[in-house]
Order: structure tokens, then sequence, then C-alpha cells
């Protein structure tokens, strides 16, 4: 009869979990170092352990604080150490429930049939959902297409994208929202978050209430604070059936719409360097029949600084450019938005000379237009614009900003100090593909290599 009594084994929970672990699992984290135990109260229960691996005294406070997975555009975390499928889905759950509260309010008339006394099913909120190619997202991509469903949302799966791409796929698809599972600006190690909102937005943080000037209304801008509040209090589900699922191939119109600005290029060699595939199968497609020649240059996922010219993949962008005799450097980063771009001779231009360069030629064009820069480049490009008479707009601190000030104030290019040019489309876009496009008509309307591009419209100026 006592066989059949359940084993009385103390249990143990780990500080910020909710499920109990045997003490098994538990001397075996302490053996192993285990971060959280650190803040356990339980953690002199050491067995046979040869000796405390935390002292007594190391009581209330953690040596090292916990660092935060929110950032100032997204969500980033260590895979399964500090992010895992179930923290996603608590994310997403949030998220969701925000686009929910976005949504029109609908009245009793707007959820019967006319000639029924049944009630019609309310559809939820359209989210797009996408995933990069790092190891670590198929996982983490599950999780979140399931805390959608559950909230009973509309998800478009886009597969394997860009961030770039997955912005145009809101849009596209005219979503109330969207999320990217990216680890971009990380190591491979990491995953995170990329929120989107209706139009493509991004979603930053310290977003604010702004006018709608379509609808002259005050429109609820979601942050990553509302996010993050939102995660800390819960989200209950909004209805009690469940969402759908469908897959949609948004690379086919994506395609498209760069076909219209590939054209009239004289023959070029570009040293190009992507560790995206989707961005890298993109760029084949579209220079399959011109006569540019692009020399890949072949480079790691990893977190690199595009602004430093001795950055490991910099520097070997400079050396294909100087042995491959090139006309053009021209390296993205793993968001498929950050660029870096050297010329003929190897050497690497600033972030504000791109930016003043495409934008003098777009302001030849559009005469009124305006650049927007933003705060972290003030000091240096507003002097510089407003000497040639052009309209300058300050966008913020943020990608959400930038999106924000380049719609409203009907800016045709936009940028500042990191390497990200926002370029006027349908909605404003910040796509590598894009600054390419624009970068190659610059040199095909003459013979002129970069270099010497730069000079004149410096001497210009």
């Amino acid at each position: 009869m006592l066989s059949l009594l359940p084993t009385l084994e103390p249990q143990y929970v780990c500080p910020g979990e909710t499920h109990a672990i045997s003490r098994a699992v538990h001397l075996s984290r302490l053996a192993a170092f285990y971060p959280k135990c650190r803040e356990c109260p339980q953690r002199q229960e050491t067995g046979q352990l040869p000796h405390p691996q935390f002292d007594a005294d190391d009581s209330s406070q953690p040596r090292v604080s916990e660092r935060s997975i929110f950032t100032l555009e997204g969500v980033r975390g260590v895979y399964l150490n500090e992010l895992t499928r179930q923290k996603a889905g608590e994310l997403t759950a949030a998220f969701a429930s925000l686009l929910w509260e976005s949504q029109p309010l609908a009245g009793r008339s707007d959820l019967r049939d006319a000639n029924s006394k049944r009630p019609i099913r309310r559809s939820g909120p359209v989210v797009v959902v996408g995933f990069d190619e790092r190891p670590s997202s198929p996982d983490i991509v599950t999780g979140v297409a399931a805390a959608l469903r559950r909230m009973s949302c509309q998800v478009v799966d886009i597969g394997q994208t860009s961030m770039p791409c997955f912005r145009f796929a809101v849009a596209h698809m005219q979503a109330a929202g969207g999320i990217l599972v990216s680890g971009h600006g990380c190591e491979p190690s990491w995953t995170g978050l990329d929120f989107a909102t209706k139009h493509g937005r991004p979603v930053s943080v310290a977003s604010r209430r702004i006018e709608n000037r379509d609808d002259k209304v005050a429109a609820r801008v979601i942050s990553l604070d509302d996010i993050h509040q939102r995660c800390e209090h819960g989200a209950a589900r909004p209805l009690r059936q469940g969402g759908s699922q469908r897959v949609f191939p948004v690379s086919v119109p994506y395609l498209a719409g760069f076909l219209q600005r590939f054209h009239a290029l004289r023959p070029l060699r570009i040293a190009i360097g992507c560790p995206v595939p989707f961005v890298r199968r993109t760029l084949e497609v579209l220079f399959e029949k011109l006569p540019v020649t692009l020399t890949w240059v072949e480079i790691p996922s990893r977190r690199r600084e595009l602004r430093n010219g001795k950055d490991s993949d910099v520097r070997l962008v400079c050396e294909t450019v100087v042995a491959s005799s090139a006309d053009l450097g021209f390296l993205i980063d793993d968001d498929g938005a950050n660029v870096a771009v050297l010329d003929e001779l190897g050497n690497l231009l600033a972030p504000g000379d791109l930016l003043c360069l495409l934008g003098d030629v777009l302001l030849a064009e559009q005469v009124g237009g305006a650049v927007v820069i933003d705060n972290a480049a003030r000091d240096l490009l507003q002097p510089r614009i407003a000497a040639k008479d052009r309209r300058c707009w300050l966008g913020g601190w943020t990608q959400s900003d930038v999106w924000q000030v380049m719609r409203h104030e009907a800016a045709i290019c936009g940028g500042g100090a990191t390497g990200r040019v926002w370029l006027r489309d349908v909605v404003p876009s910040c796509d590598a593909i894009l600054t390419l496009a624009l970068l190659l008509q610059v040199l095909s309307r003459d013979d002129a290599p970069l270099s010497q591009v730069l000079t004149e419209f410096a001497v210009a100026a």
C-alpha cells in the first residue's frame, strides 16, 4: 500500500518561471552555475555538491541586473536562455490584443445579418508573419503563429523573408500589423521579434499620439512600451473562436515593384556582400538580364559595424573591390536595409555623404521636396542641407518617428547616421535594394567613377 503513495519529493521553482523542477534538476543547475540560481532563495540547498555554489551573504540583490529583452526597435534575446517559444507567444498575444483595440468598433447592426437572427462572425485583424534565416527562427515563429490564432487573428504567413519585404507585405496586404522573427543586429545565437503596424510602420519605443491627416482623428500609435506593459498584465482572448492562417507568396509582387527601377544602366561591376539569402536571390533575379556584373563576397551571419572601416566584412568587400577593379562596393547588413558603400578605390563612404548624394539627385528632379534626418545626425547634416536651400525635417530617434515624418511631410528621402536610407514610395521604405537601384542610376548618368561624382557634388554644395 505504501508503494502506491506518491514520493514526497521537494519541488523547486526557478526565479521568473512558473513550473516546478525536481531536486535533481535543481542540483544540476546549481552545479552548472545557472544564472537564475544567484537569485534563488533555495540556492543553499546544495545536497552532496562539494561546496556552496554561491555565498550565503549574496542574498537580496543579484550581482548583475537582469537585461531587458526590449531594445530601441524590437525584442532581442539569446535563444532559449532569454527568448523561448512560450515567451514569444506571450509577447505576440500582447501585440494582438493592442491590434484588437485599434480595430473599428462594431455596432449591433454590424454584427447581425438583416435576413437572419444569427450574429455575423466578427473577423479579427490581419497579421503578417515572417522569419529570417536563423536556425532558431522556425521554432519561434511557430509560437508566434499559434498565439495569433489563439487571439482570433487572421494570420498571413509569408515564410522566410527580409525586413524590407516584410514591411512591404504588411502594406501590400493592407494588414493591421505584422511580426517578423529576426535576430538581425545580434550574434547568430540570438533571436528576436520586430513588429509593424498599418502601412508597414515600424514599432519602436517612445512613440507618441499623432494626428492622422487622412481621417482627421487622433490615432493611437502602438509602441514597444505598450507591448511590454500589456505582456506584464496579460492579454485576454477577444473571441471564443480561433483565427485562421494562410500562405501568401509575397516575393512575386515584391520583385515586380523593382523592375521599373533597374533600367537604362551602363555596364558596371559591383563587389557585393549580403548574408541574407532572400535578398541575394532577389538581386540575382533582378540583375540576370542587366549589363551589371555582380561579384559576390561571402560573408558570415554575425554582428558587424558597417561604419567602421576596420570591420572584417567591410575590409573583405574593400579588398574585393580593389582586386576585381569594381566600380562600386556594396555591403548589406543582415536586416536587408542598412548598407555600407565603397567607391572604386575601396574608400568607405560616410552615411551622411551617401544620404546627401542621393538627396541631391532626388531633389534636383523633384523641386520643393524635403529630406528627413534623424536626431543623431542633426548637427552634421542639417547645416549641409540648409546651405543648399533645401527643406529639412528632424525625424526623431527611432525608425518609427522617421517613418512618420516622411509620410506626413511628403519627404522624398531620409536617413542619418546609421547607413539606412529611407525613400518615398507608396509608403516610406527603407530597403537596401532600393538604395542600390538609385545609386546605380546616379553612376549611369555618365562614365565618371563614384569618387569623382562625390567630389563634383561636394564642389556644387
